[in-house]
């Protein structure tokens, strides 16, 4: 969901995981807690801010409920070349107004020296190594949307497990059963119950061959209604049948009074984590975070559809929002960079091994940057183009937004930062690697440009751990112009200090915008989603949209898009992704 702005290796982690508990209890770290954290003494390497000391999860049980049979509309072909009446909007997910900075030290003046890396190539010159590791599109689909509404704020997810493909956009889903060929929509609004709005993630669990689905639910009487998440898994290829866990606020320890947004999964060796925020609506219609919350569920009572253990910890130290890394194994790590202070010259990392009830926070010191938010003065992004012609797509777009992967012994993590200067004058992409062994930033890159604006990053890894990329960029020099489009890249053994880059999917027209007075202040929503594809090396699946045409249109209006769902790697990999999935390799 996004909100309208106010007016105006060590593999297996356990070793580790001792070795930082038991810092943190002899450097006199409070003791732990039942779910909600506050600040405590705990230090990091050598900066001094206060951190939260060890906290105790609570505990609880999800109940199933019984499996519903969702109505399915008409499967159609994908369209095979090219990119191929308004529902009312709901009340404006605002959030507080804009105003000074809260931390007392912001970053005015960030860290561009060369030690952080060249620009990345420009659209259209972007160089990629020829023969075996030119860097592809195995599958190249643009997904027909048919049943619930597509808004221009699409915040699409996907995943893939051979032939069988699920993927959802902000108001609606679809599977395929053929690699792309057909696809089947499904209408989330009426699945599961009224209320549903808007933002959707989708995650497969290969070992258990189960898709999970998570959607958000919002009482439609806001201001002051309240909102819970649904947790629905089906057999890999059903698609059709699901079990349905209902998580509500009170899950976490908080009233049902309040509501759940900004959500994501991802999984590790016993569980499924889940991260969202706990929100609060005033009379206005605006929001405010109370927390951030971490949720662990056992994965096998999901997939037999049986009461599902749980662990969950909140934490309101940290302002905006948690991300679990895709790739984790036996010890889950959840990064953050909206801290309640040293915002912009730190990151936030709680660590949570799977036979512990215990997490743990790490916090390490990064280049400084400058936080890239809409709710304070001066610190908006702008990714407008020079020409006035692409408007701020980015507008809403913040810091907080944290991608994560886990990789051969180093945890990845990457933001979104603001614009600054003729060096950094469009909003760019911060790149942070850890070394998992003792959680020591052991590398720094900015991923930009000078001539369009990078944001909405995601990576993951690939079955080699080799780590994909993709985002959107747009903005513009002099008269050139680039609509909000996507790029995709690879991190490996060919490439492994700057990414192979394709501008693979142009955009044609400008992000949506909620009334005629705010026309170049955009919104492109909230997320993109990449995962490596399951069982092939070498290979990604990821999903992205862009405009078909650059009429004004609402945010909350019913405007087809381009929904690309794609599959890449190296030209070398082409070959294990074509077995994967039999001849058929639109």
């Amino acid at each position: 969901m996004t909100q309208k702005k106010a007016p105006r290796p060590v593999p297996r982690g356990r070793t580790l995981l001792a070795a930082l508990t038991a810092a943190l209890l002899l450097t006199g770290a409070g003791a732990a807690g039942s779910g909600t954290a506050a600040a405590g003494p705990a230090r990091d390497d050598g900066a001094g801010w206060s951190t939260p000391g060890p906290q105790r999860a609570l505990s609880g049980v999800l109940s199933p409920g019984p499996v519903v049979r969702a109505q399915t509309g008409p499967t159609t072909p994908a369209p095979r070349a090219g990119h191929a009446p308004s529902e009312p909007e709901r009340p404006g997910h605002r959030r507080m107004r804009t105003g000074p900075d809260p931390d007392p030290d912001p970053v005015r003046v960030p860290d561009v020296s060369p030690r952080l890396g060249g620009p990345l190539p420009d659209p259209g010159r972007a160089p990629s190594p020829g023969g075996p590791g030119r860097l592809a599109l195995f599958r190249d689909t643009t997904v027909p949307v048919t049943t619930g509404v597509q808004v221009p704020i699409s915040e699409p997810s996907t995943d893939q497990l051979g032939r069988d493909i699920f993927a959802t956009g902000n108001r609606h889903a679809e599977f395929s059963r053929d690699n792309g060929r057909n696809w089947t929509g499904l209408d989330p609004r009426t699945v599961f119950g009224p209320s549903f709005c808007c933002d959707q993630v989708t995650k497969t669990d290969a070992r258990y061959h189960r898709q999970h689905w998570l959607l958000q639910y919002l009482h439609p009487d806001l201001p002051g209604g309240h909102g819970y998440l649904v947790l629905a898994n089906s057999a890999v290829g059903d698609f059709v049948n699901w079990r349905p866990y209902t998580i509500r606020p009170s899950a976490f320890g908080y009233s049902d009074d309040l509501s759940t947004d900004y959500n994501d999964v991802v999984i590790g060796d016993r569980y499924l984590y889940l991260t969202t925020r706990i929100i609060n609506y005033d009379p206005e219609g605006n929001y405010a975070v109370v927390a951030v919350a971490l949720m662990r569920v056992d994965r096998a009572d999901l997939a037999a559809g049986r009461p599902a253990h749980y662990d969950a910890i909140t934490r309101t130290d940290i302002t905006e929002e948690l991300r679990v890394p895709q790739g984790i194994t036996d010890v889950a790590y959840a990064a953050a960079t909206s801290v309640d202070s040293g915002r912009g010259r730190r990151v936030r990392l709680l660590v949570w091994p799977e036979n512990s009830p215990y997490v743990t926070t790490v916090d390490r010191s990064v280049p400084a940057f400058r936080y890239m938010t809409n709710e304070v003065d001066g610190a908006a992004g702008d990714c407008s183009s020079r020409d006035g012609v692409v408007n701020d797509w980015c507008a809403y777009f913040k810091s907080g937004a944290v991608s994560a992967a886990r990789a051969r012994g180093s945890l990845w993590l990457t933001w979104p930062a603001q614009q600054y200067g003729t060096q950094r004058p469009f909003p760019y992409v911060r790149l942070t690697v850890l070394r998992e062994s003792d959680l020591r930033v052991v590398r720094n890159q900015d991923l930009y440009s000078r001539t369009v604006a990078h944001a909405y990053q995601q990576i993951a890894p690939d079955e080699r751990g080799n780590i994909g990329y993709l985002d959107a960029f747009g903005g513009g020099t002099g008269n050139a112009h680039y609509f909000p489009g996507a790029m995709i890249g690879v991190f490996d053994d060919i490439t492994p200090a700057s990414p192979s880059v394709d501008y693979f999917l142009p955009g044609k027209g400008n992000a949506c915008v909620y009334s005629a007075e705010d026309e170049f202040d955009g919104n492109w929503g909230d997320y993109l989603t990449i995962r490596g594809l399951q069982r092939v090396p070498g290979a990604w699946i990821a999903t992205a949209m862009a405009r078909k045409d650059n009429t004004v249109v609402n945010c909350g209006a019913d405007v087809p898009m381009t929904i690309k769902n794609i599959v890449f790697g190296r030209e070398r990999d082409r070959g294990a992704y074509e077995r994967s999935v039999g001849t058929d390799h639109r």
